[in-house]
């Protein structure tokens, strides 16, 4: 469930590749992601496919990445969505960051989707770009983090809770895919 937000400015302008923000983990950058790179984006979604198929309850399939760049929140639009690619050295994905802002209220930024290779999982990856990125959105004028997380989706809702989220409300059943979830609504200031 998503509240319909109101239109209001923001310190950042439309997402292109020159959106950034600077991230602390050494070999690593952040990569401004627009619709064009959707392609670039799939070995991820390959690699992450036990979070695929726990959304969706199927591998992923061409649309996937897709996707990601063209499903907003209601009342916002391409000018509010956000894609962040972690890009390693060798220049692959190794992660993506989706996020809306000013939604579900102004000065708040909703995170669509985190998503970490496996091979990076476990080594601080996720927790240093969450915090590198709240960092930036300090900056940017934010005030609060929202996101939802599968209620089946135990290891996530524990990442998240370690990032000092906290419970706001459930929502659900959302169809996705082939599946329906039960979510659990989380927020934190910044």
């Amino acid at each position: 469930m998503r509240i319909v937000p109101i239109a209001l400015p923001c310190n950042v302008p439309a997402m292109d590749k020159t959106t950034t923000f600077p991230i602390s983990l050494s070999g690593f950058e952040i990569e401004g992601l627009i619709e064009a790179d959707a392609p670039r984006l799939m070995p991820l979604y390959q690699n992450c496919q036990d979070y695929v198929v726990l959304e969706r309850g199927h591998p992923p399939d061409a649309t996937v990445a897709i996707e990601e760049f063209q499903s907003f929140p209601p009342g916002r639009t391409e000018a509010d969505k956000f894609v962040f690619g972690l890009k390693s050295g060798a220049g692959n994905l190794i992660g993506m960051l989706a996020c809306d802002r000013n939604y579900p209220q102004e000065k708040s930024w909703w995170i669509a989707l985190l998503m970490i290779d496996p091979a990076f999982r476990r080594h601080g990856a996720a927790k240093t770009l969450c915090d590198d990125f709240f960092s930036w959105l300090k900056t940017q004028g934010a005030d609060r983090v929202e996101l939802a997380v599968f209620a089946e989706n135990e290891q996530g809702l524990r990442f998240w809770e370690g990032q000092g989220f906290e419970m706001v409300r459930t929502a659900g059943p959302v169809p996705i895919g082939t599946k329906q979830h039960r979510m659990e609504v989380l927020g934190r200031s910044l």
